[in-house]
């Protein structure tokens, strides 16, 4: 997957880590920087937290605004990042994750923002693009992670509906998605989206 993830989009950045504690954090909405994995916990923001006790390795790539090209002036919708065991084997999981930073349930589930719907939108287009461009296959199954990292209280329950249930978009879309804020790597082939 890392051979074409690159073919394809060779002006991202990958990253490798093997620590036993990640955390994403998406400095985007804060000061217009990026999307990064630290392996030290971060004390002035939120995140979103990967417990990797195997320490295995993964690539990961924190996506730039714009990050998923269509055609000239034309940008696919996309998610934060995408994580992956670095061995690559088929077999493997590949995590796609999306963020809002919010202070308050009001703010995460705005309509007038389209929350949480567009970030599930998010990342089923990011996940789709990736099929398109044969950077993942066609019928493999996904896990996402929708996050408001500065949520403590449980929000999954009230963020799928209606046609964007999490059964829904396991069936239509491959994709194994829970409005969390952390999980858990067991090893290359298995990963646990925790629940609050």
């Amino acid at each position: 997957m890392k051979t074409r993830l690159v073919n394809e989009l060779p002006f991202h950045n990958l990253t490798t880590h093997s620590a036993p504690h990640l955390y994403i954090v998406d400095y985007k909405s804060i000061n217009d920087g990026s999307v990064i994995l630290h392996e030290d916990k971060p004390l002035n923001i939120k995140y979103v937290y990967l417990s990797n006790q195997n320490e295995v390795t993964v690539c990961f790539d924190g996506f730039t605004n714009n990050a998923l090209p269509l055609s000239a002036g034309s940008q696919n919708q996309q998610c934060e990042c995408v994580i992956f065991p670095d061995r690559c084997f088929e077999t493997d999981w590949i995590l796609f994750v999306e963020t809002k930073y919010v202070n308050n349930r009001k703010a995460a589930f705005n309509e007038i923002r389209g929350y949480p719907n567009k970030m599930t939108t998010q990342i089923i287009e990011t996940v789709q693009y990736f099929r398109n461009k044969g950077i993942i296959e066609t019928n493999k199954k996904v896990w996402a992670i929708v996050s408001f990292p500065i949520l403590i209280e449980e929000f999954n329950s009230t963020i799928f509906k209606g046609d964007l249930s999490e059964t829904d978009i396991l069936f239509k879309h491959r994709i194994v998605i829970r409005g969390t804020n952390s999980a858990s790597i067991i090893s290359e082939k298995r990963i646990k989206l925790n629940s609050l």
